[in-house]
C-alpha cells in the first residue's frame, strides 16, 4: 500500500521549518529525528505506521540547522527543539499528540514534555531521551565528547564529496549499514535529502557543525538539560538497541542501565528492539516496525 507523504513548512518566530507528513489519518503521532539527521529518516516508520492503521500519521520535523530547515537560525538546543515541535502541533490545530524521538530527538521530546506538559499525551523514545551512563568532568572539551559518542557523524560536516553518489558510498560502507539487507531505500532517501551543493560544485552535509555542537553539549555533556524524563511523569517507552552507532556491543545503553532506569522511574518502560542498531532501529525494516508498532499502541 502506497502511504501518502507531503512536505509543507511552518514559520517560528521568523524561522522556516520544514516538515513531512506521512498518511491523512487524524491520530497524529509528531517526530523528532537525531542530531544529524533530518526528518527522512522517519520514513520507513512512516510507511511502516500508514500499513498498520488508516487513522494514524506520522509527521516529522527538519530542526533548526538541518536539511531543509538548514538556514534557519538559533539559538539551538534542546529547549528551542521542543518548542518548535510544540509549533507543529499548534500548525496542525493539536491540542495534543504522542511524540516519537530518536537519539537527540529522545532528549528533545522529553523536553517538550517538561516544557509543555499538556500538550503531549505519551511519549516514545527510540534509542535515546535517557541520560548517558557516564559522568564527565566540569572542564570538557565539548566538540571531542560529541565527537567521542557519535564518531563519524561529526567527522563528516567538515568533509567534501565530488558528488552525490560518492557521499552515498560513505553511508553504504558504514558499519551500521553493512549488516544484510539494511541498506534501505529510506535510508537512502535520508542521506540523499542530507547533500547539498557547495559554491565550488563539491557535495557535503547540509547539517550545521555549530548547532550539533550546541545539542550535543546539552544532551551529552549537560546533566541537567538531558535529564527531563528524570523530571517528569508523563508515560514514557523506551524503545533501545543492542548496538551502536558503529554497529559495536553494547550500544548507547546498556541492559543494566535501562533495568536501573526503569526501576526508579515509575513512568518508564523499556523494550529492547533485538536484532537493532542505533540506525536501523529508524530507517531498517525490523526497527522500524517495531516503532509503528509502538505508536500504534
Amino acid at each position: 500500500m502506497k502511504v501518502p507523504y507531503e512536505r509543507f513548512t511552518i514559520e517560528v518566530e521568523g524561522q522556516q521549518l520544514v516538515c513531512g507528513r506521512w498518511g491523512s489519518g487524524d491520530q497524529v503521532a509528531v517526530a523528532s529525528h537525531g542530531i544529524t539527521a533530518n526528518h527522512l529518516s522517519w520514513q520507513l516508520v512512516g510507511e511502516q505506521l500508514g500499513e498498520l492503521s488508516g487513522v494514524h500519521s506520522l509527521v516529522a520535523i527538519d530542526h533548526r540547522g538541518r536539511a531543509g530547515s538548514a538556514a534557519a537560525a538559533g539559538p539551538f538546543g534542546l529547549a528551542t527543539h521542543a518548542d518548535d515541535v510544540v509549533a507543529v502541533l499548534n500548525h496542525l490545530g493539536l491540542d495534543s499528540a504522542p511524540l516519537v524521538g530518536h537519539s537527540m530527538g529522545g532528549f528533545v521530546v522529553a523536553t517538550a514534555a517538561e516544557r509543555h506538559q499538556a500538550r503531549v499525551e505519551r511519549l516514545i523514545l527510540v534509542d535515546g531521551g535517557l541520560p548517558f551512563p557516564f559522568e564527565l568532568p566540569t572542564d570538557v572539551d565539548v566538540e571531542e565528547v560529541v565527537r567521542s559518542v557519535i564518531g563519524p557523524a561529526l567527522d563528516r560536516l567538515d568533509q567534501r564529496w565530488p558528488d552525490v553518489e560518492a557521499y552515498l558510498e560513505l553511508f553504504r560502507g558504514h558499519p551500521a549499514f553493512v549488516v544484510p539487507n539494511e541498506w534501505t531505500t529510506a535510508a537512502e532517501a535520508y542521506v540523499r535529502y542530507d547533500a547539498v551543493t557547495t559554491d565550488g560544485g563539491m557535495i557535503r552535509s547540509s547539517v550545521n557543525k555549530e548547532a550539533v555542537l550546541v545539542d550535543g553539549g546539552a544532551a551529552i555533556v549537560d546533566p541537567s538539560a538531558a535529564a527531563s524524563i528524570e523530571r517528569i511523569s508523563t508515560a514514557a517507552t523506551l524503545l533501545w538497541a543492542p548496538r551502536g552507532i558503529l554497529d559495536q556491543k553494547p550500544g548507547l545503553y546498556t541492559a543494566a542501565h535501562v533495568e536501573q532506569a526503569t526501576a526508579r522511574l515509575a513512568h518508564l518502560d523499556a523494550r529492547l528492539v533485538d536484532d537493532s542498531n542505533h540506525y536501523t532501529i529508524t530507517v531498517g525494516h525490523h526497527g522500524a516496525r517495531t516503532v509503528a508498532e509502538a505508536i500504534v499502541d
